[in-house]
């Protein structure tokens, strides 16, 4: 009797030990997330902070225009790619060319149709989605983290919250990848129609982004597993 009971206050302490570890490592992982996600907003604002200055829409006096817009990342069309490009400046016996494969336009104009193309206003719209959508991705990865962390400490692998917050971010990035493919097309289906005369007429169609959608299908399907372990969990202990 006296050696059970023994045995139960040493797998008692061994399994206090494990949990404990388990926290520590939980801890480290979340510090090495918080550092690397320090770096990436480092990186973000110094993208912001130091880039060249592009037009932005009612912010025009130095034009002497009233609308104007940026219309970035266009493929080029096959003549404008077929072009080759000779880089100069390069060592003696090296010789390099240049393809012109993706560009961007500043496009300025007093013609009032233009400013109020309503693919400029849904591009405006989808683009606020998309950045409203990401800082909530943000938000919720942070929260389940949280709720995972504190579940760990209680016991339990398997928190409801965390279920239903990967749920969320799963669709929030199906969302956003669908926002920004479509905010793309109107962008570059506007362009294609104000440079369809001119030498730099782009590519203008409807494009999706595989690896976002993938890995929100892959966040949603993970929040799926982990719903049916935790109810495999609450079998358990309702069992014993």
């Amino acid at each position: 009797m006296q050696r059970q009971k023994q045995l139960a206050i040493i797998s008692v302490l061994l399994s206090i030990d494990m949990k404990n570890s388990n926290i520590s490592h939980i801890r480290l992982l979340y510090g090495l997330f918080a550092g690397i996600l320090l770096i990436c907003l480092g990186l973000f604002f110094s993208h912001i902070f130091y880039a060249e200055e592009e037009p932005l829409v009612g912010d025009l006096t130095a034009f002497n225009s009233r609308y104007a817009f940026t219309v970035t990342d266009l493929h080029a069309s096959a003549s404008l790619y077929a072009v080759e490009h000779p880089i100069e400046g390069l060592p003696a016996g090296i010789s390099a060319h240049a393809h012109v494969n993706r560009f961007d336009v500043d496009c300025y104009t007093d013609d009032e149709v233009i400013g109020s193309d309503p693919r400029l206003r849904w591009a405006t719209a989808l683009q606020l989605f998309s950045v409203v959508a990401l800082v909530a991705i943000v938000v919720l990865v942070v929260a389940a983290l949280i709720s995972f962390y504190r579940s760990a400490k209680q016991g339990k692998v398997f928190p409801r919250r965390c279920v239903t917050l990967l749920l969320v971010i799963g669709l929030l990035l199906l969302l956003l990848s669908l926002s920004v493919d479509t905010q793309n097309y109107l962008e570059r289906s506007l362009a294609y129609r104000l440079l369809a005369n001119a030498q730099w007429v782009p590519q203008a169609r409807y494009t999706i982004h595989f690896t976002r959608i993938f890995f929100g299908l892959t966040i949603i399907f993970l929040s799926q597993i982990i719903r049916i372990g935790r109810e495999f969990q609450d079998e358990q202990e309702l069992t014993i």
